[in-house]
């Protein structure tokens, strides 16, 4: 059982953070998957710059938008879909999709696939499972049964880790619940605590504090990303 006190212990530091509600997110699916794929064992900015590098190259405007916006529908007649996404891209080589977006990182630096054939893995997957577009998104993880079977498909291509990749697609696509519990979160949540947290561990934490605080896991696991990064 979880320690109650523990709990409270991570709210009470997650009131010194900056908690603030969604700005701007992605407006394409696509483009969510290549944010999702490049940010493990990245720093951002390399993520950042691959997604726009798509977006120019796709000629995918806006990329972004108010966060209030796009989970309203506003930009659903302009979002790429994955179809279309898998259309322009699904037939070059991987190294050529590499290139497009300036980045050759690798799912693993043993064995691991270009991040690059990683996300068009991804994209095919989700197709499958006729996820095409953001709204397809909310609509699968109200349906427990099916989210299992497109995570259990999406673990299959290389690069899963402990499942943290999968969890921050969902975060990307606009869902407020999930958390990405990565080094960042982890490395703040033994700040806290005094001892190591576990992924599955520090996200339920993460959640059931954000509950304390009355607010979304997104807004606090966002909170620490920011904290942590800016300490970096």
């Amino acid at each position: 059982m979880m320690d109650t006190a523990e709990i409270s212990r991570v709210a009470e530091a997650g009131k010194a953070l900056e908690l603030a509600r969604r700005g701007e997110r992605w407006c394409h699916l696509s483009l969510c998957l290549i944010d999702d794929v490049f940010s493990i064992g990245a720093k951002y900015g390399s993520t950042w710059r691959a997604a726009r590098r798509y977006a120019e190259f796709a000629g995918l405007e806006p990329a972004t938008a108010p966060a209030t916006a796009v989970s309203g529908g506003r930009y659903e007649s302009t979002e790429e879909p994955l179809r279309a996404f898998l259309d322009r891209v699904s037939e070059l080589p991987p190294r050529e999709l590499a290139a497009i977006l300036a980045n050759h990182q690798r799912t693993s630096t043993r064995g691991g696939i270009l991040k690059a054939d990683a996300v068009v893995r991804f994209a095919r997957i989700l197709v499958d499972h006729e996820i095409n577009r953001l709204g397809d998104v909310s609509t699968m993880l109200a349906d427990t049964e099916r989210t299992n079977l497109v995570e259990a498909s999406l673990a299959t291509v290389p690069g899963h880790g402990s499942g943290v990749r999968v969890s921050y697609l969902w975060m990307l696509a606009g869902d407020d619940l999930h958390v990405k519990a990565d080094r960042m979160v982890i490395r703040w949540m033994a700040q806290v605590l005094g001892r190591h947290v576990g992924v599955d561990e520090a996200a339920v934490m993460i959640q059931r504090a954000a509950a304390q605080l009355d607010v979304t896991p997104w807004m606090l696991d966002h909170a620490v990303w920011n904290h942590q990064r800016g300490r970096r």
